[in-house]
């Protein structure tokens, strides 16, 4: 079943189309390799003749962390290079692919084929692990990279990805637990873990594809080029905002040019008072990048404005000012019929956890301890009973 369920769902994915249409391809050949290893599970149920060509399956493995990881890579920063870690896989696969050919041609190729057998086994392990640290290392890339652009904590991609690895590695113990039983020959051990493995298997595939289905609407990547689109001239300031945002090219009055947005004193003044004006942070999808469009200035100067100017990520800018709205709202007399939900909301926040959080942070306090101290601050002292 598992098996069926993996190359279904692999074809499916494949031919799905969306924004997401080169990472899911990337899981749609993992699954569809994953789909192939499983039948191995069951070759005893094959004709002999068939089980016998099951055993150059195992090759196909070594390609399955690679497309693991370049779907990771692929939803992480869209646009990025994975094809030197799928060679490097297609290398590895194609060298234990004519190992098991040479052995296959000796006179006493069984015994040959087994000492094959297990140093792929080995090699599969240490692959593994080599890749979930190089997967770990590009989300904590991406959660660097995520609060430097975005203004959401709430990453979609960041949870699902880590809860992902999370599992794997987790199903990963069992798989090392029958690899060491049928090194060791424990065949009672090997046979007991067979079916926790194949479990496993089926669970993960199933939850691993639907979520990809049913939730990349909320995935958000990183491009791939965010710096390098910083770099390019800035687009158009808005109309509305172009006395508040000049570009960082101008010329001053006596002819020479303007000192760069970044290291510009005035430049943190016109941001802020855009920032009092527009409001752009009552967007709950706003970037770094639209809001430095908006401004007319480049990607980079506006990030390097922050970090150098006020030591911050751009995340933690816009919450400042998001928990500052909000803070207004909580004290407004004429909101108190609000839950603090709907507050959170209308200070372009998109979850009650985020807000409570960054409440807590720039304010030392809850929401709701918040208000309830602003209701009694404001409301009329009570006269004493005659």
């Amino acid at each position: 079943m598992t098996a069926g369920l993996c190359l279904l769902l692999a074809l499916f994915l494949w031919v799905t189309p969306g924004p997401l249409k080169s990472a899911n391809r990337f899981l749609g050949g993992f699954l569809l390799l994953t789909g192939l290893d499983v039948i191995g599970w069951a070759s005893t149920l094959l004709p002999v003749s068939l089980r016998e060509l099951m055993m150059y399956r195992a090759p196909l493995a070594f390609l399955q962390d690679p497309l693991l990881y370049a779907y990771v890579v692929s939803l992480c920063f869209p646009g990025s290079r994975v094809r030197p870690f799928l060679l490097a896989g297609l290398a590895l696969a194609g060298t234990m692919m004519l190992a098991l050919l040479w052995t296959g041609a000796l006179s006493d190729g069984r015994a040959a084929t087994v000492s094959v057998a297990r140093i792929g086994s080995l090699l599969l392990h240490v692959q593994y692990y080599v890749y979930l640290a190089l997967m770990v290392r590009v989300l904590l890339r991406y959660r660097r990279a995520y609060r430097d652009t975005c203004s959401n904590p709430d990453s979609a991609t960041f949870g699902w990805l880590a809860t992902l690895l999370a599992v794997s590695a987790f199903a990963n113990f069992f798989v090392l637990q029958k690899t060491l039983a049928w090194w060791s020959g424990d065949i009672a051990l090997y046979r007991l873990l067979d079916p926790v493995v194949a479990s496993f298997a089926t669970v993960i595939t199933c939850a691993f594809t639907l979520t990809a289905l049913t939730r990349q609407h909320l995935f958000l990547g990183v491009p791939a080029d965010t710096e390098s689109a910083a770099d390019a001239a800035p687009a158009p300031p808005d109309p509305a905002v172009a006395v508040v945002a000049p570009q960082s090219a101008s010329l001053t009055a006596v002819g020479e040019p303007a000192p760069a947005v970044s290291t510009d004193p005035a430049a943190l003044a016109r941001l802020e008072a855009f920032m009092a004006a527009q409001e752009p942070f009552l967007d709950p999808s706003l970037t770094i990048r639209s809001l430095a469009r908006r401004l007319g200035w480049g990607q980079r100067e506006l990030s390097q404005l922050l970090n150098q100017q006020l030591g911050v990520h751009f995340f933690d800018f816009i919450n400042r000012h998001r928990v500052a709205k909000a803070a207004e709202l909580l004290r407004d007399p004429a909101l108190r019929d609000l839950t603090v939900l709907d507050i959170a909301h209308r200070a372009g926040f998109n979850s009650k956890s985020s807000f409570n959080t960054a409440f807590a942070r720039h304010q030392g306090t809850t929401p709701t301890a918040y208000r309830r101290e602003a209701n009694a601050t404001a409301s009329p002292p009570l006269r004493p009973t005659p």
